[in-house]
């Protein structure tokens, strides 16, 4: 089995670069390592590194944290899936009622009106 190897960018005040993505909010660098993006092979992170060194070259160049994979753990997300779906449906079936309620209401409101018209043009 080959082992597992994700990357990062730090700086070099000990800081993880954070992806904001496009009109994000919040700091690019970020104290807690969990926060960091992190990229599955060296190339796009080292792109990353050249843009920062490039563009703040007084704040030097950032460094490439090759993070291996120790540990791998198989978690097994069957019962929280199915509790979802059986939430979901539940909120579809309650949305249901209350539009087919609603409707309800609306063609019995139409009924009185069409039959207020009826006695009027009757009489």
């Amino acid at each position: 089995m080959t082992d597992l190897v994700l990357y990062a960018v730090q700086n070099r005040e000990g800081k993880w670069f954070r992806s904001k993505g496009y009109g994000g909010y919040g700091e690019t660098w970020v104290e807690d390592i969990s926060k960091a993006r992190v990229y599955g092979t060296p190339q796009p992170a080292r792109a990353r590194i050249t843009y920062f060194a490039n563009r703040w070259p007084e704040h030097g160049v950032p460094y490439l944290v090759a993070l291996y994979v120790t540990e791998v753990k198989v978690l097994d997300e069957t019962d929280r899936v199915n509790e979802a779906r059986v939430v979901k449906q539940r909120q579809e079936i309650k949305r249901d009622v209350s539009s087919r309620s609603r409707e309800h209401a609306q063609a019995v409101v139409a009924l009185e009106v069409a039959q207020q018209r009826l006695k009027e043009l009757g009489e």
